[in-house]
């Protein structure tokens, strides 16, 4: 990536360096760009070492794309600046620091269903009475827990609220009831608080709590980070709360350095529902009053109408707006080149709501080139459906000359997820490609829906809507049809689906042992009356492989490994390879992350089973905490993208359409706390004389115009009089009002439109008909983007193997091994991480790590999943522990001097990132600047030949980037047998370095063609994937 060009103001705010500053970043202005390249210009001027920078954003997504921009434009092997969110900042703080205020830096960090499980675990233990109703003693934890965070945002200590609750009075009989109300919840607080940290745990709100504590108790640490830093930056200003402001406050503090840059858009302050607070935008001047200021205004995204019309809406929101407070002009000019500036913003009203899904439908046919294939309701005859509800058609056209846009150039907005639904089920009837993206990610995928059913089948054998979701996932060869005489035949003997598929089939899942061949015969009014032999035969594999999940439910098996039994056994995974489409191999990748998530639920709650995950599973769906899906495979994806608003901030499409745009959903009604905190202890000052209706307004007006803002060609205003089965006509939403400067009343007049005929509705030919060249195939969606060892491990094996593991990313139940070497490196990573805290101690305050303490931290990482049975765990644990102590006596000595330990990195190489994890860098001598080190791998399984390794590339690559990289000097790399405790020395020489360099890169080149031939061998009997290998030698 080459210099970037910037304009005149753009350039002034890279290279100010006269004290703190301010940008105000409009929409499209290139907030990112200013950014890095004021990062980068500060490097290079040399006002600071990339070590001395801080940059803080609220997206790892965003700390990504900064890194990996400034990455492209510094030199091989540069210090990188510590650029991070504000929660993983403070994480790496406390993990580190923690420890000086009575903090376990091994905290597990709780997400908010994890939290809630907590605490329900815990019902008992706080101190609530109206907070418990006996007939639902959960009823408030969720309130709780948000009230937990607002306390949290507001920089709120136990200690504090409890304070504050004492002090309230309770003359009559009203304050007595306030007064215990508020007590019973700071006390709670203060429970809350306490158990998590008797069992090491700690929420996302402590974090940055925590870490002002820290900071506030022990100011020889805040020293220490004020000193290290001399330039701040944080991203996103606007979007702060309360608390986050306040740790930039006290990093910043009253002198001179480090200086503060914020760069933020007062006008796309929309996260109030998390708890930011648009005063720190609004108010940074006057805690500041020296700070200079820029504003960017020329926007480089949309077309002028659209920013004309953006600015017009804004504008209602004064005078709370910087533009009016500090007397500047944010009206944004386009600078982008465009053929035709007209008609960019256009108004759609319909008379309902399944109109404007149709004709948002059709538009997009028309602007995707797919017009002339939209036909009238008699055509219709010709239209069918797969099992799915997709549409099919068997008079496909060819698509015409006239396509302006891609699917993916397009997205819908919505204001809440519920609004999408509508447009989901038009665009699978027409067969247009969509994806969702926002909060509904990952486990409202298909692919992701059928496996939780499956688990909750598992856990629930009367859950028929799951059973249904299961029964009919495809590969039972089951239909709906048959599905609903099997629930007719239930309801007529009285017992659920499941019973009686276990009557006729004469077993009982899970408690009896039987095969497919054990089966007697199945009762003919099922035979003949109701399933096909295809669905008998499917019913049978299913009901076999609940029968074996269920035994190994009993047996204490990982949920890893039920669940990879069942997506192999079943052809799952196999349906979707046989496909070999993008929409399968992104499936794939999306079951991979779920593996993933599973793998770390187990990891992060070793005591934890079935039952337990799945009611962690259903809260974090209910609350809408569902991971995001592969945003690498889902951007690559040639389809329409449906997500919220709130989902859409920092990106930007040719084409929008905010949809549904009349009152009460957009702008939405003001939803109080169920909870609230007293105002007394709300600290942000928030905005004077607004009352709460207005300012919701006011919120809700930004976000409109940050969707409108995602725009560069086509904006498109939809909406309808009537929405579901309403009667009643919805108002247009005051902001069409406003963006448009004009009265909308008259287009929301009854009125006849051709859409409205039911006859007249519009249909697509079907998916298959479309130009398949506009989607990626297979090879590009996959292209290597990162590379380790491992994978240059496994390649080197076998590259059948690789594609299978790095590419099409078939999840793996794990294996003894991988847990043990975990475990192990977990084990030895927290032990010296103490020898590094007794050395760096004065005075001898922090004690030398003893044997006890390293079999403790044994215990601890124990990783429990990948066994074959409980027996096998339970001797391999006792075995660990005889080699964790055979280590202390004989590896381990207190003159070795840590200085990294499971050091990450990532370098480039052959325009692909290898990246990895070194176990250990020991520091061996220092002095002028330069340290001399010897890198530490270790190794638990059986010891490597001489003759292994000496051709071996590991060590001599990570030596390659310990110098080039860390700027370490290495004189010496070892491997350490951890089982046998010996320790072998490894040639790590410049030329043995070369070598390894070259032979990564020939390999990356050689899966970068595509090269994955089949290397079949003996170990092929070992291979996760040799029930799903053709070449597999068994």
């Amino acid at each position: 990536m080459g210099q970037v060009n910037l304009n005149e103001k753009q350039k002034q705010a890279v290279e100010f360096n006269k004290g703190d500053l301010l940008i105000i970043a409009g929409a499209g202005t290139g907030k990112t760009s200013v950014i890095t390249e004021r990062i980068i210009h500060i490097i290079n001027s040399g006002w600071a070492k990339p070590s001395e920078i801080l940059a803080l954003t609220f997206t790892e997504k965003a700390a990504q794309e900064m890194q990996t921009r400034i990455d492209e434009r510094m030199e091989y092997g540069y210090d990188e600046p510590y650029i991070s969110t504000f929660h993983s900042f403070c994480d790496h703080i406390l993990r580190n620091e923690g420890y000086n205020i009575g903090l376990d830096g091994s905290y597990s960090l709780l997400s908010t269903a994890q939290a809630y499980i907590f605490l329900r675990k815990h019902l008992y233990d706080m101190p609530f009475k109206t907070l418990l109703p006996k007939g639902n003693p959960t009823k408030f934890l969720n309130d709780f827990l948000k009230h937990v965070s607002r306390l949290q945002d507001e920089d709120v200590s136990p200690e504090e609220y409890e304070k504050y609750a004492k002090s309230l009075p309770k003359s009559t009989d009203d304050l007595k009831e306030e007064y215990t109300r508020v007590n019973e919840l700071a006390q709670g607080y203060k429970k809350y608080s306490e158990l998590k940290i008797a069992e090491s745990k700690v929420d996302f709100g402590d974090l940055i709590l925590l870490t002002i504590k820290l900071f506030r108790e022990k100011p020889n640490i805040l020293a220490k980070y004020r000193n290290k830093y001399k330039y701040i930056l944080v991203d996103e200003f606007q979007d702060t709360n309360y608390t986050q402001n306040v740790l930039v406050n006290i990093l910043k503090g009253d002198g001179k350095t480090p200086f503060l840059t914020v760069v933020g858009d007062d006008d796309q302050a929309i996260y109030k529902f998390r708890g930011a607070a648009i005063s720190n935008i609004l108010q940074f001047k006057e805690r500041y009053p020296k700070a200079f200021e820029i504003v960017l205004t020329e926007n480089y995204r949309s077309k002028q109408e659209i920013l004309d019309s953006a600015h017009t809406l804004i504008r209602h929101n004064d005078p709370n707006r910087l533009e009016v407070t500090e007397r500047i002009d944010k009206s944004l000019v386009a600078r982008g080149v465009f053929e035709d500036d007209r008609n960019s913003v256009q108004l759609m009203v319909s008379q309902y709501e399944s109109i404007e899904a149709e004709r948002v439908a059709e538009e997009i046919m028309k602007l995707t080139g797919y017009g002339e294939l939209v036909k009238l309701r008699e055509d219709r005859d010709s239209q069918t459906f797969d099992e799915k509800g997709q549409s099919t058609f068997l008079d496909s056209q060819t698509p015409g000359k006239d396509a302006k846009y891609k699917f993916s150039d397009i997205a819908i907005l919505v204001r809440a997820n519920s609004n999408a639904d509508i447009f989901v089920q038009e665009f699978r009837n027409r067969g247009i490609r969509y994806k969702l993206g926002g909060s509904r990610g990952l486990y409202f995928r298909e692919e992701i829906k059928n496996l939780i059913a499956f688990l909750r089948v598992l856990t629930d054998f009367t859950d028929e809507v799951s059973m249904y979701k299961l029964l009919t996932m495809g590969i039972w060869n089951f239909s709906p049809r048959e599905y609903m005489e099997l629930i007719q035949l239930a309801r007529m003997e009285k017992l659920t689906l499941l019973e009686l598929l276990e009557a006729e089939w004469k077993i009982k899942i899970g408690e009896e042992s039987f095969s497919e061949g054990d089966f007697k015969e199945i009762d003919s009014k099922i035979m003949d009356k109701i399933l096909s032999p295809q669905a008998i035969a499917g019913v049978s594999t299913l009901l076999m492989l609940l029968d074996t999940s269920m035994k190994k439910i009993k047996e204490g098996r990982s949920l890893v490994e039920i669940l990879y039994d069942f997506v192999m056994n079943s052809r799952y995974v196999g349906e979707f390879l046989d496909k070999e489409t993008p929409e399968s191999i992104f499936a794939i990748s999306n079951i991979n992350k779920f593996f993933e998530l599973v793998k770390n639920y187990e990891k992060d709650n070793p005591d934890s089973n079935i039952y337990e995950y799945v009611d962690y599973l259903n809260y974090s769906i209910q609350i809408g905490e569902s991971p995001l899906v592969d945003s690498v495979d889902m951007d690559e994806l040639n389809a329409v993208n449906i997500m919220t608003v709130h989902s859409a901030k920092g990106l930007e499409f040719p084409v929008v359409f905010l949809v549904n745009l009349v009152s009460e959903r957009f702008p939405t009604k003001a939803r109080g706390d169920a909870l609230p905190i007293p105002d007394e202890l709300i600290k942000e000052t928030g905005i004077e004389n607004l009352d709460e209706k207005e300012a919701n307004i006011q919120e809700e007006r930004r976000l409109f115009y940050v969707g409108a803002t995602r725009a560069k060609e086509k904006l498109y205003l939809t909406a309808s009089n009537f929405y579901g089965d309403a009667k009643r006509k919805k108002k247009p939403s005051i902001f069409l009002h406003e963006i448009l400067d004009r009265s909308v009343d008259e287009d929301f007049k009854e009125k006849v439109q051709v859409n409205d005929f039911t006859d007249d509705i519009i249909h697509l030919t079907s998916i298959e008909g479309l130009d398949q060249s506009i989607i990626p195939s297979k090879d590009i969606m996959n292209i290597v983007k990162r590379f380790s060892y491992s994978q240059l491990n496994v390649y080197e094996s076998c590259p059948r193997k690789y594609e299978y593991a790095y590419v099409l990313r078939i999840p793996t139940k794990g294996n003894a091994s991988t847990a043990f070497g975990t475990t192990i490196h977990n084990t030895l990573k927290d032990f010296y991480t103490l020898l590094q805290r007794s050395k760096e101690s004065l005075g001898g305050i922090v004690q030398a790590p003893t044997k006890d303490d390293l079999l403790a931290l044994y215990g601890k990482n124990w990783v429990r999943s990948g066994y074959e049975s409980k027996k096998q765990e339970e001797i391999r644990k006792k075995e660990g522990r005889k080699i964790m102590g055979q280590y202390f006596d004989k590896v381990f000595s207190l003159e070795e001097s840590p200085l990294r330990l499971e050091e990450s990195f990532s370098v480039h190489f052959a325009d692909v990132v290898f990246s990895g994890k070194i176990d250990r860098i020991d520091l061996i001598k220092s002095g002028e600047g330069i340290q001399e080190v010897c890198i530490v791998d270790y190794k638990t399984g059986s010891e490597k030949s001489a003759s292994d390794i000496k051709k071996d590339l590991q060590l001599p690559l990570y030596a390659l980037v310990a110098e080039e990289k860390f700027g370490l000097k290495v004189v010496g790399a070892k491997y350490v047998f951890v089982e046998t405790g010996n320790c072998v020395d490894v040639n790590v020489s410049q030329d043995r370095r070369e070598e390894a360099k070259e032979k990564l890169i020939e390999s990356l080149e050689s899966v970068k063609k595509g090269n994955f031939k089949a290397t079949p061998g003996f170990v092929c009997r070992f291979c996760d994937f040799n029930s799903i290998c053709e070449y597999a030698d068994l």
